[in-house]
């Protein structure tokens, strides 16, 4: 598929022991698989796009007056959408903001910034 009329180099073995995988993926952007395909120079080969959100399906029992159905949530991404979202219980809501704050905040080298951390 990839190279027509052109046998593979044995030095790769037999081609049940490999392959190449044509699936997107979704790779976080300080993650280590990132330091590792740019380290490898790896990057010039695939396709990078930034995304606009993550969402989640949840299944929703209903209740007295609504039935139960899936919902589409956006996960948040700042203090104020964690204060809005319907994926967390009011505490869990507080913490998520607090988080959020923290990380806006946070300076690596200003050790006042870790707050005890």
């Amino acid at each position: 598929m990839f190279r027509p009329n052109q046998k593979v180099p044995e030095t790769y073995g037999e081609n049940r022991d490999w392959n190449v995988d044509l699936i997107p993926k979704f790779v976080m952007a300080n993650g280590n698989l990132v330091k590792l395909i740019l380290n490898t120079n790896v990057a010039q080969y695939l396709e990078w796009k930034c995304i606009d959100g993550t969402f989640v399906y949840q299944w929703d029992k209903g209740g007295v007056f609504s039935k139960a159905k899936g919902v589409i949530h956006k996960v948040p991404a700042n203090d104020k959408e964690a204060l809005s979202s319907d994926l967390m219980g009011l505490f869990e809501k507080n913490r998520c903001r607090k988080f959020f704050q923290f990380i806006q905040d946070f300076d690596k080298n200003d050790k006042n910034s870790y707050k005890g951390i």
